[in-house]
C-alpha cells in the first residue's frame, strides 16, 4: 500500500469507532472498474487523463487499451499504485476545474463539419493569414487556425506539417476517404496538428499548435475533435462518477471536522512575533501561477499576507493536514519546487530550507539531517520524523532529497519541555514533516498539479542550496 493511500486510509480510520461511517468510504479504495461508469463519465475521465499527459486517444468514452494504459500510468506516476476508484474522483476534479477555468466547452462548427474544445472565455481573434482564420488562447501558447478550399489547398497545409516536423519520433499521419490527419513536432518541442475533412463540397481544415509546455493541452483539444454535433463533457448528476467524487469530498470534510493535534508535537510557529503582532514563516512555489504551499498554522488568523514582500491571497486551508495554499498576483520567479516521485526512505539524507528566527537571522537558512522515522508521533502516517534542526519560522518550508526534490513540508517539532518534564530527559532534534504524498494530494484536490522531479543524480550541496532558494519564499502575516 503506497504512502498517499495510507494518508487517506488514516483519515478513513480516524473516523472509527463508528463502523458505519468507515464503511461509507471503503469503496473509494477498491480497484478502478470501467464498467461502473457510463460513456459520458468515461469521456470525462479521458479528458482529465489527456490533460495530465497520459491519454492520446479520442474523447469518445470507449474504454479500451489506450484508456486503461493511461489511467494505469497516472496512478503509477502520481501515487505509485494500481488505479483505484479514488483516483477517478481526483481525475474528475482536475477535468472539472479545467473546464470551468476558461469556460472550456465542445462546440460544433457546421462550416467545418467538426466539433472541438475551445476556451470560450479566453479565445482571442488573431491576425488572419492567407487562406486561414487564426485564434489564440490568451493563457497558453495554444493556437487555432481554420481554412477552406479545394484538395490542393488542404494538401499544402499537410505538406507544411511535413516540413515542420523535426522531432525524434516519426510523423503521425492518417489518410482515409474524405479525411486526413497529420501531427508533427519540431526540434524545439512545438507540436502542430492538422485535420482536414471533405465537407459540403469543399475541404475544411483545422490546425492547432502549442509549445512544449502546453503539449498536454493540445493533446486534449486534438482528442476532442469529432464530427459529432452534440458532444458534451459533463458528469451526470446522480451517476457513479458523481457519487465517487462526492464521497471523496465527504471523506476529506470528515477529516477536517474530526482532525486533532497531538499535544506534544507543536508547530515551530511562525517566527517570533514582532512588536506589532506580525509573524512570519516559510513556503515554496508550486505553480507558475504564483501558488505557494505552506502550513495552515502559518496563515492562521492573518488579516493580510505577503510572500517575499508582495501581497498574497489565502486560497484554501486544510487543518487536518496543516497545509495552506497561498497565491501571489505578482511574479515570484520561474522556478517551481519539484516533488519526488518516490516516498521518503528511512535514514535518507534530507535538507530543510526556510526562514527561521527572521528577526534574528534575517535570511534563508539551510540545515541537514536524515529521515529518522517514516511515520510521525505515535506512528501517525501523514507525517515523518526528521533530524534536521528546525526553529520558529521554518514552518511550511520544504524538506528536500539530495536531488532537490520535495519529500515533505516542515510542520512541527517535539516540545522538549513537555517531554523532559514527563521522562526526565531532553530530546534532541526530533522534528516532523508532512509527507510529500499528502502535500501532493492536497494540491491535486485544489486544482494545482504538482511538478514531478525527473532528476536522478544527486546535486552538490552548493547546487542544491542554490536551487532551493529559487523556490523557497518568506511569508509574513499581519
Amino acid at each position: 500500500m503506497n504512502a498517499i493511500l495510507r494518508v487517506l486510509l488514516c483519515v478513513w480510520l480516524a473516523l472509527q469507532p463508528d463502523q458505519a461511517v468507515s464503511q461509507e468510504y471503503d469503496h473509494l479504495f477498491t480497484p478502478f472498474t470501467p464498467s461502473h461508469y457510463s460513456q459520458n463519465e468515461l469521456r470525462f475521465l479521458q479528458l482529465g487523463l489527456a490533460l495530465e499527459g497520459h491519454y492520446n486517444g479520442l474523447l469518445d468514452g470507449a474504454w479500451g487499451r489506450i484508456s486503461d494504459t493511461a489511467i494505469t500510468r497516472y496512478a503509477r506516476d502520481t501515487f505509485d499504485e494500481a488505479p483505484l476508484e479514488i483516483h477517478a474522483a481526483l481525475i474528475a476534479y482536475l477535468a472539472a476545474d479545467f473546464l470551468e477555468r476558461d469556460g472550456w466547452e465542445i462546440r460544433y462548427y457546421d462550416s467545418l463539419g467538426l466539433s472541438f474544445l475551445i476556451p470560450t472565455q479566453a479565445l482571442i481573434e488573431a491576425q488572419s493569414t492567407p487562406n486561414l482564420l487564426n485564434y489564440e488562447h490568451s493563457k497558453s501558447s495554444l493556437n487555432y487556425s481554420i481554412g477552406f478550399g479545394d484538395l490542393r489547398k488542404a494538401e499544402a497545409l499537410h505538406e507544411y506539417a511535413y516540413r515542420f516536423h523535426a522531432g525524434p519520433n516519426p510523423i503521425y499521419t492518417v489518410r482515409k476517404q474524405g479525411m486526413a490527419i497529420t501531427s508533427a513536432t519540431n526540434a524545439s518541442g512545438q507540436t502542430l496538428y492538422v485535420r482536414s475533412l471533405f465537407w459540403q463540397g469543399q475541404w475544411s481544415t483545422l490546425m492547432i499548435s502549442a509549445e512544449r509546455q502546453d503539449a498536454a493541452l493540445l493533446a486534449a483539444v486534438a482528442a476532442s475533435i469529432a464530427t459529432e454535433k452534440y458532444a458534451q463533457l459533463y458528469v451526470p448528476r446522480g451517476g457513479y462518477l458523481f457519487s465517487i467524487a462526492a464521497t471523496a469530498a465527504d471523506l476529506l470534510d470528515a477529516a477536517e471536522r474530526d482532525g486533532q493535534e497531538t499535544a506534544v508535537a507543536t508547530p515551530p510557529r511562525s517566527s517570533e512575533e514582532a512588536s506589532d503582532g506580525s509573524s512570519s514563516g516559510t513556503g515554496f512555489i508550486v505553480s507558475d501561477a504564483g501558488h505557494v504551499l505552506t502550513n495552515a498554522h502559518v496563515v492562521e488568523g492573518c488579516n493580510s499576507l505577503e510572500v517575499n514582500g508582495m501581497p498574497a491571497e489565502l486560497i484554501t486551508v486544510s487543518t487536518s493536514f496543516d497545509l495552506a495554499l497561498v497565491q501571489s498576483s505578482d511574479s515570484l520567479g520561474t522556478q517551481i519546487a519539484p516533488f519526488s516521485p518516490s516516498t521518503a526512505r528511512l535514514n535518507q539524507d534530507v535538507i530543510v530550507v526556510g526562514y527561521p528566527l527572521a528577526g534574528l537571522l534575517g535570511g534563508v537558512n539551510v540545515t541537514r539531517g536524515a529521515v529518522s522515522s517514516v511515520t510521525g508521533l505515535g506512528g501517525e502516517e501523514t507525517t515523518m520524523q526528521i533530524s534536521a534542526p528546525v526553529q520558529p519560522g521554518n514552518s511550511g518550508g520544504p524538506v528536500l532529497s539530495d536531488t532537490g526534490a520535495v519529500l515533505g513540508v516542515v510542520v512541527s517539532k517535539l516540545d522538549a519541555m513537555v517531554v523532559a518534564d514527563a521522562i526526565g530527559d531532553i530530546p534532541q532534534n526530533i522534528n516532523f514533516a508532512i509527507r510529500g504524498e499528502a502535500a501532493r494530494l492536497f494540491l491535486s484536490l485544489n486544482s494545482v498539479t504538482p511538478v514531478m522531479s525527473d532528476i536522478i543524480s544527486p546535486l552538490s550541496p552548493i547546487e542544491l542550496a542554490e536551487q532551493a532558494t529559487k523556490f523557497t519564499v518568506f511569508i509574513t502575516c499581519d
